[in-house]
């Protein structure tokens, strides 16, 4: 029968702010363990990962379990803002 593994040790995560604005197109590159993009322009869409962010809108990543990251994040702020929170340890 097989043996439970259980992680004991914390892990710190420390978090960077960025806030793009008009800034054309961009990446959050691979190795985090979460971002959030939030559209704070007052009417212009953003492209997160070719998808449209409308004006207002929030979109989050979180990979998961503890040794999990998530790959290469694209983004455009071309005519817009976003306010984009990762962490990474």
């Amino acid at each position: 029968m097989g043996r439970l593994q259980v992680q004991t040790e914390s892990i710190t995560y420390t978090p960077t702010v960025l806030r793009p604005r008009n800034a054309g197109a961009s990446a959050v590159e691979s190795g985090a363990f979460s971002a959030s993009f939030a559209n704070v322009d007052a009417a212009a869409d953003a492209t997160v990962q070719g998808v449209t962010l409308k004006a207002g809108e929030t979109i989050n990543f979180n990979a998961g379990a503890i040794h999990n990251t998530l790959g290469r994040i694209e983004y455009d702020t071309t005519g817009s803002e976003l306010l984009i929170i990762v962490l990474r340890k």
